[in-house]
């Protein structure tokens, strides 16, 4: 991340860029997300997803293997690039 002089004197946060608008991602690993102001739930091993990019976060979608419904869920960037460095999430732009 860095930071740029902003009018004011004042000192903001631009998030770099990592990934494309739209990509993909495969589970490899324990991932978890928030279900509203609720519990962690799990997303299960070996998921792909399609993965698109927010302002200050990722949507991920896929089919769920059991009952073949969609899923939607949203991760902090930072949260989801920290899946991708401990190996968790394998992104495949």
């Amino acid at each position: 991340m860095s930071e740029q002089q902003t009018p004011g004197n004042q000192i903001s946060a631009i998030e770099a860029q990592q990934y494309p608008a739209h990509f993909a991602a495969r589970v490899t690993g324990k991932v978890e997300h928030r279900v509203g102001d609720g519990a962690t739930e799990l997303i299960p091993q070996g998921i792909e997803m399609k993965v698109d990019t927010a302002i200050a976060s990722y949507v991920l979608s896929w089919v769920d293997p059991e009952d073949q419904q969609p899923e939607i869920v949203y991760l902090a960037k930072r949260e989801f690039e920290h899946y991708v460095e401990v190996g968790a999430l394998q992104v495949t732009v």
